[in-house]
């Protein structure tokens, strides 16, 4: 059935690029259309004067994650594990605990416990579904937890640092489903064993050019934002601002909050629509601190750092093993990230490198380069890490999320049942959504 098929493919981060693959390699004919000058998506890599790898966006891999690894092999690329050298710090209530209190593991086993009654494909469908999609985490969690201060701390841990939002913004069956489509708490907050274990020698965004290389030419054209996608019983066509193209299907392989501002002739189903006005991109802000040598290390320090107050929910040493230099990153979300937007530079820098200090200590300020990068400024993607459904939305809206609209289907990370929001649950999503297509 594919022999001749026409598919157009709008976007060209993994998802895109992983559909597109697949339906070439099984005959099609593609042509992908992206609206950045480059492919990747949400991942993006900048390197030092002297060559040190900065991966502004997604950057793990890690065990379970089967087709990243896969892709890795080949396209040619290895990878190298994570830093993690020494003893990790948590600041509780603004000071030191060598762990959390027992409170955090028992909360934690509570919500893998739930999480294992859903199906990941059709959450809305456990018998407890609707109470836990009404039910906001924040709340749920200071009910849940005992203390003030555990909530917080699990707020930010699960609702900023796997969903990078706040905790009073989405439902506890939101995050039931992403857990679930991870395997479980242990999976995702794991470094060495967990979704943190591993990184892409030369950046994500060198796989993402091999496998755009892998494409027969002519395939790919980039800077084509699609404005309108039109279907009729003879087909569909894409259009962007320099011409059309047309085809017997599409695969729209972008956010939902993105692929809701593309305007759809006939219109898109309500409840299609209504999901994209509903799963909003996450916030979060990442920054790079740069120093001559990763100096806490000497101090039997990882970098590698929770808290439950502060603007920096997190941080870990991103320092690579090629290079002499140690690189501390860290991570606001939610309303931290916003109060980091609206200062002035000066100001933003000074709180920055105060929340590294507090982490691995003074030397921490003074760091040679603090490289910043905010995906919610960026036209193109408007938020990460991924899109998460409003609180009440999953029973009504959810069932829309990978439903096929005509000869349209739906890619990216987001309506992925395995490893939604990572790399892994884009490729797997573009190769599920490609599956429909050839399927007819």
């Amino acid at each position: 059935m594919s022999d001749g098929m026409r598919v157009v493919v709008v976007g060209a981060g993994f998802s895109g690029l992983a559909a597109a693959l697949a339906l070439s390699r099984a005959g099609a004919r593609v042509r992908v259309l992206k609206a950045r000058d480059r492919v990747g998506g949400r991942v993006l890599t900048r390197r030092l004067a002297d060559g040190t790898q900065l991966d502004l966006g997604a950057q793990w891999i890690g065990p379970t994650q089967d087709r990243m690894y896969a892709l890795v092999a080949e396209h040619g690329l290895d990878t190298f594990a994570t830093a993690a050298l020494g003893a990790s710090v948590l600041l509780w209530a603004g000071q030191r605990r060598a762990e959390p209190p027992a409170q955090v593991g028992r909360v934690l086993g509570l919500l893998d416990e739930y999480a294992a009654r859903l199906d990941p494909a059709a959450p809305w469908q456990a018998p407890e579904a609707a109470q836990w999609d009404r039910t906001i985490l924040g709340g749920w969690l200071r009910g849940t937890a005992g203390d003030d201060d555990t909530a917080a701390y699990l707020g930010r841990l699960l609702a900023g640092g796997l969903l990078a939002t706040g905790a009073d913004e989405v439902s506890l069956l939101h995050l039931l489903f992403y857990l679930r489509s991870a395997g479980g708490t242990g999976p995702l907050l794991g470094m060495a064993g967990g979704a943190q274990q591993d990184r892409i020698v030369g950046g994500p965004p060198l796989l993402a050019e091999r496998m755009a290389a892998a494409l027969p030419p002519g395939a790919l054209t980039l800077a084509a934002p699609v404005r309108t996608i039109g279907q009729s019983v003879d087909g569909v066509t894409a259009w962007t601002d320099t011409g059309r193209v047309d085809a017997d299907a599409a695969v729209v392989a972008v956010p939902p909050a993105l692929a809701g501002r593309i305007r759809y002739d006939p219109p898109l189903p309500a409840l299609r629509d209504g999901l994209t006005q509903r799963m909003p991109m996450g916030s979060a802000l990442k920054v790079h601190a740069v120093y001559p040598e990763p100096f806490w290390r000497a101090d039997g320090l990882s970098g590698v750092a929770t808290s439950s107050a502060g603007l920096l929910t997190e941080t870990v040493d991103n320092s690579t093993p090629t290079s002499p230099l140690g690189v501390l990153t860290g991570f606001s979300y939610s309303s931290d990230a916003a109060v980091l937007r609206e200062m002035a530079p000066a100001r933003r820098r000074q709180c920055l490198l105060e929340a590294f200090a507090a982490v691995v200590g003074p030397h921490a300020e003074d760091p040679v380069d603090l490289v910043e990068y905010d995906w919610s400024a960026d036209e193109w993607t408007r938020g990460c890490f991924s899109g998460a459904l409003t609180p009440g939305a999953w029973r009504t809206y959810g069932p829309s999320l990978r439903a096929t609209v005509g000869r349209v289907h739906w890619a990216g990370t987001e309506t992925a049942t395995r490893w939604s929001g990572y790399l892994e649950g884009a490729v797997r999503a573009g190769e599920r959504a490609a599956a429909e297509v050839l399927a007819g």
